[in-house]
């Protein structure tokens, strides 16, 4: 049975969350609205999730990390979003987010868009995004065994509908991209209350930096520009589907990924979200839940890496 460590988040009321984020999010973009709204539904276009919302228990899982990835990958740390939802206390839910995809089952390092429903009514909309070795160019593909490696941050729920965050920001002026901006506001006015937030959002226009893991390399990865040089990044289209979460602290040293996400597309499309490259033409739509407990499973003895 893998390790679980359970940490209650500070959960403030919706429209005090939304009023923080406003603030904040208009300091980096010339518009920027957020409301407290009834979800609509997410398994509907532009959104493709495996179910219709993200309330009902919410909650954060971070699992593994990249210590299980550098400074030499741990191949045999694989997982199955079975066993997760069994240990973050929901059997039967929807897990969005970002990971490591199954390299034992793709045969080749990647990264995971994780968007499955788990349990009664299971429904597995999982993408991965890899790279073809030979014309080192990225591949987006479904990928529905049910497994996953190293690493995973993702938003576990009911998936129902309820009342979320929706966030719209466009035109961006500040340097924070849109995750960023997001979690740095937080953190400046939570400080170590931790909040949660997990969920979707949007890059409806626009471009934005993506990266892609290739295979694991056979000598070690350790400094952040050997990781930068090992990545493979690329401009991408919008739209661009995200799916993650964002923690504003961690006050209990448990080594969280503060922030995480990745996305996909219809068009061929996906990997690991950075930044927009047209900050001019750049527009977001988001809907996030407040998370109530981080679950943080299978945390790595060596703890030397974030990413």
């Amino acid at each position: 049975m893998l390790p679980v460590q359970k940490m209650l988040l500070h959960q403030p009321p919706l429209e005090e969350v939304s009023e923080v984020l406003r603030t904040g999010l208009a300091k980096n973009f010339s518009f920027a609205e957020v409301n407290v709204v009834d979800c609509p539904d997410l398994s509907k276009d532009p959104f493709d999730l495996a179910d219709k919302g993200i309330s009902g228990q919410p909650r954060i899982v971070d699992l593994g990390g990249p210590d299980y990835l550098k400074p030499f990958a741990q191949k045999k740390k694989n997982y199955d979003f079975k066993t997760v939802a069994e240990l973050s206390d929901l059997p039967n839910c929807l897990m969005v987010g970002a990971g490591a995809g199954p390299n034992h089952k793709v045969g080749i390092n990647c990264e995971l868009i994780c968007n499955v429903k788990v349990g009664e009514g299971a429904i597995n909309k999982t993408r991965i995004a890899k790279i073809d070795e030979t014309t080192g160019f990225y591949v987006l593909e479904e990928e529905t065994s049910g497994e996953f490696s190293l690493m995973g941050n993702f938003l576990v729920s009911e998936g129902k509908q309820g009342k979320v965050l929706q966030i719209k920001a466009k035109n961006r002026i500040g340097i924070e991209n849109f995750v960023s901006c997001i979690h740095k506001t937080l953190t400046a006015h939570y400080g170590d209350n931790a909040v949660g937030l997990g969920g979707t959002f949007l890059l409806q226009t626009g471009k934005a930096n993506i990266h892609v893991m290739p295979d694991f390399l056979d000598e070690p990865l350790i400094t952040d520009e050997q990781t930068n040089a090992w990545l493979k990044f690329f401009e991408m289209d919008a739209p661009l589907i995200h799916v993650g979460e964002i923690v504003s602290a961690d006050p209990q040293k448990l080594h969280l990924r503060q922030e995480h996400f990745h996305c996909f597309s219809h068009h061929g499309q996906g990997g690991h979200y950075h930044y927009d490259t047209t900050p001019d033409d750049a527009a977001y739509l988001a809907y996030f839940s407040v998370a109530e407990f981080v679950y943080r499973i299978d945390l790595p003895e060596t703890r030397n890496f974030i990413f």
